[in-house]
């Protein structure tokens, strides 16, 4: 992931993109998906690679190629989606803490607090389904 893209920005092209597979009749090139989400397909293709990677995605080189979902929407939860594409945790960008202007108890409280965060986060996507998206 480029240090320039955020997590959730990597995050909300990938559930995009699934959604778009899991309602597309065969192979669907990527440059439809591109075209579909307004995005560049050089940038579309790195996050696929994540995809595939985490077996989410089926991929078919050449050119009559294209790429599917692995399996049906309702076995796929968001929280792989999540794995699949994260860097660095949702939270550690949400809530930065890089300052030196609080004491020590507030700035663990802070850390805590970011912690927590994605830990709530986790748990919420591991209750949906790419199903319930669609």
């Amino acid at each position: 992931m480029n240090k320039n893209d955020s997590c959730t920005k990597w995050f909300g092209i990938s559930v995009q993109c699934l959604l778009l597979l899991a309602t597309y009749d065969g192979l669907c090139p990527s440059s439809v998906l591109a075209e579909k989400l307004n995005t560049k397909p050089s940038f579309l293709r790195k996050v696929i690679t994540h995809l595939v990677k985490a077996d989410l995605v089926h991929a078919k080189e050449g050119r009559n190629g294209g790429y599917s979902l692995q399996s049906r929407p309702e076995n796929i939860k968001l929280i792989q989606v999540y794995h699949a594409i994260k860097a660095d945790p949702y939270s550690n960008r949400f809530l930065e803490i890089d300052t030196e202007c609080f004491n020590s108890s507030t700035h663990s409280s802070l850390l805590n607090l970011r912690d927590e965060m994605e830990e709530w986060l986790e748990i919420g996507l591991a209750t949906k389904t790419l199903a319930d998206m669609l």
